[in-house]
């Protein structure tokens, strides 16, 4: 884990991928596989992301914990693939799943995270959004987040420039 931590990305997956062909079990190996979501997240390889957690849905859905991570995580990849339609839908179908976990200090941050890009991508809110994610960066320094929260402010200027361009055509 601190090799992800560190954007460690490429030691990371070598690390994991050896778990995970080493276990027997196939829990295991499913969540070993979930691991290097991750770290392909990371890498901005979101398509790839994409793909294996879509694949691991029959194997973990029965593990909660697990379910919602594998969720949480195609969520946020969705959205910087920019597939705001499946995120959102996603999004509302693991409503009451997330809701289990919003306040579990280790699931916290990243649920934060999800709902900053569905107030801004899915729902338009841009009031008061520069201020969440202002505070949520004060509360969560790791390096990993604070590359989404670069991520939030970017697509909050573009919405602010996309404004303004229509602003200005309408005079």
């Amino acid at each position: 884990m601190p090799l992800l931590g560190e954007a460690k990305y490429d030691e990371y997956l070598d690390k994991i991928t050896a778990i995970r062909d080493k276990v027997k079990s196939k829990h295991l190996r499913a969540i070993a596989e979930l691991n290097r979501t991750a770290a392909l997240t990371g890498k901005k390889e979101y398509a790839t992301a994409v793909e294996i957690l879509r694949e691991l849905e029959p194997r973990v859905k029965k593990m909660s914990s697990v379910e919602m991570v594998r969720r949480l995580n195609l969520c946020l990849n969705y959205f910087y693939l920019k597939d705001y339609k499946e995120a959102e839908t996603l999004y509302k179908d693991s409503e009451a799943l997330f809701g289990k976990y919003k306040e579990n200090a280790f699931y916290k941050k990243n649920i934060t995270i999800l709902d900053l890009f569905m107030d801004l991508c899915c729902y338009g809110k841009k009031e008061g959004v520069a201020e969440r994610i202002q505070e949520a960066r004060r509360m969560y320094p790791e390096k990993q987040l604070q590359e989404d929260f670069d991520s939030l402010e970017g697509l909050l200027e573009e919405g602010k420039e996309n404004l303004q361009e229509d602003t200005k055509s309408d005079v």
